[in-house]
C-alpha cells in the first residue's frame, strides 16, 4: 500500500467476528459456477466467513477461503527529491517547508520536522495497539443474515401456506432483450394451492433465468438485455454501471444465488429478497481468467412481466464496494492493464494508462511465481478514495493500496487477483503517481495468487522492501528517495539489529526510515546472494507462510539471525 506518513492495513480476516456455531446446515451445498465439489476441493487453512443461507435450505454456498492479510500502504519519504518537491521547497537537508507526502503544502502554523502519526490502522503481524485503534469494524452483514434468514424462513413458509400462491396477473409477458418468459424453465408455474416450497422453488428458477440472460447480455454488449433485469426506476443507475463494466471489457459475469428467495409480505405486493454471489473478470477469457468474487443483496418483484430487481445493494463483506458499483467510470485497456478513472477525470485517462502500462512492464520482471493475467488499476479523487472498497483507509495520508481479492478460479475459491487504487489528489499526476503505481504493482506481482501469505515481523521488511526495490531498484543507492530518512533514523539507533514494522511510537521519520531499511535489506540480499535465492526465500516465507528462521536454513544454509546481522551491518555502512 502507499500511504503518506505511515502504512498499516486494517483488520485481517481472522479479526472479523466469527460466524455463530452451527450456522452451516448439514449436507452438500450447491457450488459457485465452476467450483469443484467438496471431496475434490482443498480445505481452507482457516475457517472463512460463511455466506448467508436459510436453515436447511438448498441454496448455501461453501465457506469462502479467508482473504489474505492486506499489505501496508507505502509511506513516502519525509523529504522529497528536488524534482518531486512543490514550488518553494528547499533542498533536502534544509528545514522542510512541506510535510511528508508527494507535494502537499504544509498547512499554516504547522512547524517543520517529523509529524506524529495518527489514525493508522495496525498491521496484522504484531501486537494490538499499533497506532490509534481502528474504528469499530462494520457489523458483519452476512453473519447477521445467518440469524435473520433462519428466523424469517419459517414465517415465510407459514405465510405462503396460509395465503396461498398469488399467481401473476394477466397473461404471461416477456422481458425486453434476451426474453425470459414467466413459466419458462423446468419448474412448473405454481397454482393457487401450491405449497411454499413449490412457490419459492419456482421463483428461484425464474430469478436464475433472468440473471443468466442478464449476464449473457452484459458480456455480449446488449444494454437492453442488461436493463431488462431491472425495474425502470434503476435504469439510470444501471446504465452507468453497464457503461463502466463495458469500458473495462468485462469478460466473465457468473451469477449464483447464495440465499433466497425470501418473501417480504409486509406490503400490498409481496417482494422477495435474494442474496447473489458474483464472479467476474475483465478482458481475459472467462474460462482461464483470475476472477474476483463478491456477494450482494437484491430485492425482486414478481408480476405479469416476470421477475425484476427493484433494489440492488452494494457488496460489503470482505472488500466491497468495488469501484464500478458506486462510481461511473471511464476505462482504457492496454497490453497488461485495465485502467479506470471517474468520468470527471476522462481527460487524464490516456495519461493514466501510459503510467500504468509502464509500471506493469516494470512489475512483470518480478513474475517469478505466477504472472498476473491482468493488472486492474483504479485512480481516485479523494471523494472516491473514501468510498471504494469501504474507505478502509481513514487516514488522509494514505496515497494508494493494493488489495488481494478472492475468486472462483478453475472451480476453486482461492486468493486469485489484486485490485490497486491510487489517490491522485494526494500524489498528483507526476512522479508521485508513477512511484505509487510501481510500488503497488510490485505488491501485486510478488503476492499474486499467493497460497498462504505471511505478513509478520520476519517478512514485513521483505514484503515492503521488495515493493520499494521494484520501484527504485533500477537506480543508484544514492538516488533512493528515502536515503536521507534512513541515514537520520539509523543515527537515532534504528535498524541496529533488526528491521521491524512501524509501531505506535513512530513519527514520520521512523516510519519512512523503516521502509528504507527494508529496501536496503532486499538490495543487500539480491546483490550478495542473487535474485534467484531471494525469490526462493520470499516465496517460501511471504507467499507460502514458512517462518523465516526455517526458510533461511533451507535456502541460504544460514541462521536467520546471522543473515539479519549481515543486513543491518550493510545498512549501517551504506548510510
Amino acid at each position: 500500500m502507499t500511504q503518506a506518513p505511515e502504512d498499516f492495513p486494517p483488520a485481517s480476516p481472522e479479526q472479523h467476528p466469527a460466524a455463530p456455531a452451527g450456522a452451516n446446515p448439514p449436507g452438500p451445498a450447491p457450488l459457485v459456477p465452476g467450483q469443484r465439489s467438496a471431496p475434490e476441493a482443498p480445505r481452507a487453512a482457516a475457517p472463512g466467513p460463511v455466506l448467508p443461507q436459510a436453515e436447511g435450505a438448498e441454496t448455501a454456498l461453501p465457506q469462502a477461503a479467508p482473504m489474505p492479510p492486506m499489505i501496508e500502504p507505502t509511506q513516502p519519504p519525509s523529504a522529497l527529491p528536488v524534482e518531486m518537491a512543490p514550488p518553494g521547497m528547499m533542498h533536502p537537508g534544509a528545514p522542510p517547508l512541506a510535510p511528508p507526502g508527494y507535494g502537499h503544502p504544509m498547512p499554516p502554523g504547522v512547524p517543520p520536522g517529523p509529524i506524529p502519526v495518527s489514525a493508522m490502522p495496525p498491521w496484522p503481524g504484531g501486537p494490538a495497539g499499533y497506532y490509534q485503534p481502528r474504528p469499530e469494524p462494520k457489523r458483519n452483514h452476512f453473519v447477521t443474515l445467518l440469524v435473520v434468514v433462519a428466523l424469517v424462513a419459517s414465517s415465510v413458509f407459514a405465510g405462503a401456506l396460509v395465503n396461498g400462491w398469488r399467481p401473476f396477473a394477466g397473461e404471461a409477458g416477456t422481458i425486453e432483450g434476451l426474453a425470459v418468459e414467466p413459466g419458462e424453465g423446468t419448474v412448473p408455474s405454481p397454482g393457487p394451492d401450491a405449497t411454499a416450497a413449490e412457490v419459492l422453488a419456482y421463483l428461484k428458477e425464474q430469478a436464475e433465468l433472468v440473471l443468466g440472460a442478464q449476464s449473457e447480455s452484459l458480456v455480449n454488449g446488449s444494454l437492453e438485455g442488461w436493463l431488462a433485469a431491472y425495474d425502470p426506476t434503476l435504469h439510470t443507475q444501471m446504465t452507468g454501471r453497464y457503461e463502466s463494466l463495458h469500458q473495462m471489457q468485462v469478460s466473465r459475469w457468473d451469477y449464483q444465488i447464495a440465499s433466497g428467495p425470501i418473501e417480504d409480505a409486509s406490503g400490498a405486493v409481496p417482494l422477495y429478497d435474494i442474496s447473489i454471489a458474483l464472479s467476474y473478470c475483465f478482458v481475459e477469457p472467462a474460462d482461464t481468467c483470475k476472477a474476483a468474487d463478491i456477494v450482494f443483496d437484491t430485492r425482486w418483484r414478481a408480476d405479469d412481466a416476470g421477475m425484476r430487481m427493484i433494489e440492488v445493494s452494494n457488496s460489503e463483506f470482505g472488500e466491497g464496494p468495488h469501484p464500478w458499483e458506486v462510481t461511473d467510470l471511464v476505462a482504457a485497456v492496454g497490453e497488461r492493464t485495465v485502467t479506470a478513472v471517474p468520468v470527471a477525470m476522462e481527460a487524464r485517462l490516456e495519461e493514466a494508462l501510459a503510467i500504468s502500462e509502464a509500471a506493469a512492464e516494470n512489475a512483470d520482471q518480478w513474475a517469478y511465481w505466477e504472472k498476473p493475467d491482468r493488472y486492474v488499476i483504479y485512480i481516485a479523487s479523494d471523494e472516491e478514495f473514501d468510498t471504494w472498497f469501504g474507505g478502509m483507509w481513514d487516514s488522509e495520508d494514505v496515497l494508494g493500496f493494493a488489495l488481494p481479492l478472492n475468486g472462483t478460479v478453475g472451480g476453486e475459491r482461492q486468493p486469485s487477483t489484486y485490485a490497486t487504487v491510487m489517490g491522485v489528489d494526494r500524489t498528483g499526476w507526476g512522479e508521485g503517481l508513477t512511484s505509487v503505481i510501481r510500488h503497488e504493482l510490485g505488491h501485486a506481482v510478488t503476492l499474486w495468487a499467493a497460497p498462504s501469505e505471511r505478513y509478520a515481523d520476519d517478512t514485513w521488511w521483505m514484503v515492503e522492501g521488495v515493493a520499494e526495490y521494484i520501484d527504485h531498484g533500477d537506480r543508484a543507492l544514492e538516488d533512493y528517495d528515502r536515503m536521507w530518512d534512513v541515514r537520520d533514523y539509523v543515527a537515532q539507533g534504528g535498524c541496529a539489529t533488526d528491521i521491524l514494522p512501524p509501531d505506535e511510537d513512530d513519527d514520520t521519520l521512523a516510519g519512512s526510515g523503516k521502509y528504507g531499511c527494508g529496501f536496503l535489506g532486499v538490495h543487500y540480499m539480491i546483490d550478495t546472494y542473487g535474485v534467484d535465492k531471494f525469490a526462493e526465500f520470499f516465496g517460501m516465507t511471504a507467499r507460502e507462510g514458512t517462518p523465516a528462521v526455517d526458510a533461511a536454513q533451507t535456502v541460504y544454509g544460514a541462521d536467520y539471525a546471522a543473515l539479519m546481522e549481515e543486513i543491518t551491518a550493510f545498512i549501517a555502512q551504506t548510510v
